[in-house]
Protein backbone atom coordinates (compact mmCIF):
# COMPACT_ATOMS: atom_id res chain seq x y z
CA UNK A 1 0.00 0.00 0.00
CA UNK A 2 3.14 2.41 0.59
CA UNK A 3 3.99 2.15 -3.06
CA UNK A 4 0.66 3.08 -3.91
CA UNK A 5 0.30 6.28 -1.71
CA UNK A 6 4.00 7.22 -3.08
CA UNK A 7 3.12 6.91 -6.42
CA UNK A 8 -0.02 8.61 -6.32
CA UNK A 9 1.64 11.31 -4.52
CA UNK A 10 4.35 11.45 -7.41
CA UNK A 11 1.01 11.42 -10.01
CA UNK A 12 -0.58 14.39 -8.74
CA UNK A 13 2.58 16.33 -8.48
CA UNK A 14 3.06 15.09 -11.86
CA UNK A 15 -0.33 17.28 -13.29
CA UNK A 16 0.51 19.99 -10.59
CA UNK A 17 3.60 20.83 -12.56
CA UNK A 18 3.15 20.10 -16.03
CA UNK A 19 -0.54 21.61 -16.43
CA UNK A 20 0.14 24.67 -13.71
CA UNK A 21 -2.42 23.10 -11.73
CA UNK A 22 -3.20 24.59 -7.88
CA UNK A 23 -4.51 20.96 -7.18
CA UNK A 24 -4.29 17.97 -8.97
CA UNK A 25 -8.00 17.26 -9.37
CA UNK A 26 -7.64 20.92 -11.66
CA UNK A 27 -7.21 18.09 -13.84
CA UNK A 28 -10.60 17.26 -14.11
CA UNK A 29 -11.53 20.87 -15.25
CA UNK A 30 -13.12 20.67 -18.97
CA UNK A 31 -10.22 21.47 -20.70
CA UNK A 32 -8.49 19.02 -19.35
CA UNK A 33 -10.33 16.04 -19.76
CA UNK A 34 -10.25 13.35 -22.18
CA UNK A 35 -7.38 11.26 -22.81
CA UNK A 36 -3.97 13.13 -23.65
CA UNK A 37 0.21 13.04 -23.00
CA UNK A 38 1.51 15.11 -20.34
CA UNK A 39 3.97 17.40 -22.31
CA UNK A 40 7.85 17.05 -22.58
CA UNK A 41 7.04 13.43 -20.84
CA UNK A 42 6.58 9.95 -21.82
CA UNK A 43 3.45 9.77 -19.76
CA UNK A 44 -0.08 10.01 -20.74
CA UNK A 45 -3.26 10.48 -18.71
CA UNK A 46 -7.06 9.88 -19.02
CA UNK A 47 -9.47 11.65 -17.37
CA UNK A 48 -12.69 9.53 -15.92
CA UNK A 49 -15.42 10.25 -13.60
CA UNK A 50 -13.58 12.30 -10.48
CA UNK A 51 -10.18 10.82 -11.31
CA UNK A 52 -7.62 10.15 -13.56
CA UNK A 53 -5.27 7.69 -15.01
CA UNK A 54 -1.79 7.94 -15.43
CA UNK A 55 0.29 5.74 -17.86
CA UNK A 56 2.85 5.19 -20.12
CA UNK A 57 2.27 3.49 -23.27
CA UNK A 58 1.35 -0.26 -23.11
CA UNK A 59 -0.40 0.54 -19.64
CA UNK A 60 3.05 0.72 -18.18
CA UNK A 61 3.93 2.39 -15.24
CA UNK A 62 1.56 5.17 -13.11
CA UNK A 63 -1.74 4.40 -11.50
CA UNK A 64 -5.17 5.00 -11.34
CA UNK A 65 -7.09 6.82 -9.10
CA UNK A 66 -10.47 8.92 -7.51
CA UNK A 67 -9.63 12.39 -6.07
CA UNK A 68 -12.42 11.86 -3.18
CA UNK A 69 -11.09 8.39 -2.36
CA UNK A 70 -7.62 7.84 -0.16
CA UNK A 71 -7.14 4.24 -0.52
CA UNK A 72 -7.41 2.14 -3.52
CA UNK A 73 -10.77 -0.26 -3.76
CA UNK A 74 -9.77 -3.82 -5.47
CA UNK A 75 -10.02 -2.81 -8.78
CA UNK A 76 -7.75 0.10 -8.36
CA UNK A 77 -5.28 -2.17 -6.50
CA UNK A 78 -4.97 -4.49 -8.87
CA UNK A 79 -5.40 -2.12 -11.73
CA UNK A 80 -2.14 -0.53 -9.93
CA UNK A 81 -0.13 -3.92 -9.58
CA UNK A 82 -0.14 -4.87 -13.67
CA UNK A 83 0.89 -1.23 -14.56
CA UNK A 84 3.84 -1.92 -12.06
CA UNK A 85 4.05 -5.55 -13.66
CA UNK A 86 4.16 -4.18 -16.92
CA UNK A 87 6.96 -1.89 -16.29
CA UNK A 88 8.96 -3.99 -14.73
CA UNK A 89 8.89 -2.52 -11.57
CA UNK A 90 7.42 -5.64 -9.44
CA UNK A 91 9.43 -9.26 -9.77
CA UNK A 92 7.20 -10.77 -12.31
CA UNK A 93 7.43 -14.54 -11.03
CA UNK A 94 6.68 -13.35 -7.76
CA UNK A 95 3.26 -11.18 -8.99
CA UNK A 96 2.46 -13.25 -12.03
CA UNK A 97 0.37 -15.84 -9.66
CA UNK A 98 -1.51 -13.11 -8.86
CA UNK A 99 -2.30 -11.88 -12.12
CA UNK A 100 -3.53 -15.10 -13.89
CA UNK A 101 -5.40 -16.36 -10.60
CA UNK A 102 -8.26 -14.71 -9.12
CA UNK A 103 -9.26 -16.22 -6.10
CA UNK A 104 -5.65 -15.76 -5.11
CA UNK A 105 -5.86 -12.19 -5.81
CA UNK A 106 -8.99 -12.27 -3.58
CA UNK A 107 -7.17 -13.71 -1.10
CA UNK A 108 -4.25 -11.35 -0.95
CA UNK A 109 -6.39 -8.32 -1.33
CA UNK A 110 -8.28 -9.05 1.74
CA UNK A 111 -5.34 -9.73 3.80
CA UNK A 112 -3.58 -6.67 2.31
CA UNK A 113 -6.85 -4.52 2.53
CA UNK A 114 -8.25 -6.12 6.26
Amino acid sequence: MEKWRSTRLWAEQLLIDHFGLASASDILNTEFRGKNSIPNTKWNYRTHGFGVDISQSGNRGGIDFDFGETEPDEFRLREFMIKQYNAGSIPKKEYRPLIQDEERWRSAVNKALG
